[in-house]
């Protein structure tokens, strides 16, 4: 939560540094304009302070995968997949940086044909603020695929301890939902504010450009759906084997024991029922997890209604 504040608090700095820009460049009126175009119009305050959160949330906890991924598989029966490969991918600052201004080029273009109805220097500030939150949304999209990959990696890994009893994947779960949900809130506020604000679409193009900008939540959708539930899959396969490893244990043991075939038996088939079950409930889907999957279906399609 603090590193979420300190994104606002960016945020309205940002807001704040740009409208005595425009005040002593320009004029009163116009940074009045400004300000109430960032703070309520185009509800850029709360858009830009989300992204800046979780990106440094993202950049600040970025190893948190990786870290459990070592600490539980070794680096033998890691190098037999295609883990590290990810990894260096994840890891590329390059890469992501490169990706980054890709998109703020992009989003700068858009923003510019869309036309904020404010003065030179304030529509600047705007447009940058927003191009700014596409190169910082695609931050955090390329982390979340490149996890995803690393984590979809573990599907051909051999598991040779029982990894379910003291669940030494969990940390991968909570990281997962953490992100995924600050991503979704970004983005459904962010292309709401924007498809919906007062652009005055002066240039040749029109209208036609707004279309283009429902595009964050038409890329961020496959990114968010597969990171948020894929993950429930890969674990429940590895526990999965994790459970039999344990069944194989406990078949030895009870061979030393004095019961008889039919006991040990039956407190095998309970050991199996009891850690399946408990498997299943705690990976499956359950009504927490509407609100992601229905928040990314508005995301997209309600723009497109209310044109």
């Amino acid at each position: 939560m603090n590193t979420l504040f300190i994104g606002m608090l960016l945020s309205l700095a940002y807001g704040a540094i740009s409208v005595s820009i425009v005040d002593a460049l320009e004029d009163r009126s116009s940074a009045a304009a400004f300000v109430k175009a960032y703070l309520a119009t185009f509800n850029t305050t709360i858009a830009f302070g989300l992204i800046i959160g979780t990106a440094l949330i993202v950049y600040r906890s970025q190893a948190v995968i990786p870290e459990v991924i070592s600490a539980t598989f070794t680096a033998d029966r890691l190098a037999a997949t295609e883990y590290f490969k990810f990894r260096r991918r994840f890891d590329n600052f390059g890469d992501s940086v490169t990706f980054m201004g890709e998109f703020a080029v992009i989003a700068f273009v858009i923003f510019a044909y869309c036309d904020f109805p404010l003065s030179p220097l304030g529509e600047a500030a705007m447009i940058l603020a927003a191009s700014a939150q596409w190169a910082l949304g695609v931050y955090v999209g390329r982390k979340l695929c490149y996890a995803g990959m690393m984590l979809h990696s573990l599907t051909t890994i051999k598991v040779e301890r029982n990894l379910f009893e003291h669940r030494e994947l969990d940390g991968i779960n909570t990281y997962v939902n953490i992100v995924s949900t600050l991503t979704i809130i970004f983005v459904y506020v962010h292309v709401r504010a924007y498809f919906h604000g007062p652009f005055e679409y002066r240039s040749a193009v029109g209208e036609s450009v707004k279309l283009f900008l429902v595009l964050p939540a038409i890329i961020a959708t496959p990114v968010l759906l597969i990171f948020n539930f894929y993950p429930r899959l890969v674990l429940r396969k590895i526990y999965g084997e994790s459970i039999n490893i344990a069944i194989k244990e406990l078949q030895a043991t009870l061979q030393n024991e004095g019961a008889n075939y039919l006991e040990k038996r039956s407190h095998v088939i309970a050991f199996d029922k009891m850690s399946r079950d408990e498997l299943r409930y705690s990976m499956q889907l359950t009504l927490n997890d509407l609100p992601i999957g229905i928040t990314i279906l508005i995301m997209i399609i309600e723009p497109l209604v209310k044109r």
